[in-house]
């Protein structure tokens, strides 16, 4: 990890995130980890590095392939150049439950969705995996 930021406010969050300019950039690799507690997005930017979204102490991790969309298997053979899914919108909000303010990030993959709703959300540059 070369920087990482740790925001308490959902639309600084939101602003960081747009300024990578993540439309369109080709994720790499998507990872859940610790049963559902931490959740690892990593994509394409070959100028820069790549961008890393980094959720912990998640509540709810939701990830849903579009069953109208035919999926490439087994995506574990697939190198980094060859990998189906791109970024599409990436949105951050608040929400409260039971007194405890969580972020709910709803993530656009072409081909599959994601829904997080954590405590925590790091977005930092790491060395280009490609």
């Amino acid at each position: 990890m070369i920087q990482g930021v740790k925001i308490l406010n959902a639309e600084v969050i939101q602003k960081q995130i747009d300024d990578f300019y993540y439309w369109d950039a080709r994720v790499l690799n998507l990872s859940c980890n610790y049963f559902g507690d931490e959740v690892i997005l990593v994509y394409e930017d070959k100028e820069e590095g790549d961008v890393q979204y980094l959720f912990t102490e998640c509540y709810n991790v939701l990830f849903q392939h579009n069953l109208n969309e035919k999926k490439i298997s087994p995506v574990n053979l697939l190198k980094a150049n060859q990998m189906p899914y791109f970024l599409q919108d990436v949105e951050i909000k608040i929400i409260s439950h039971n007194n405890n303010n969580l972020y709910k990030c709803s993530i656009d993959i072409a081909y599959m969705t994601l829904e997080i709703l954590c405590k925590n959300i790091n977005i930092s540059r790491v060395k280009n995996e490609t």
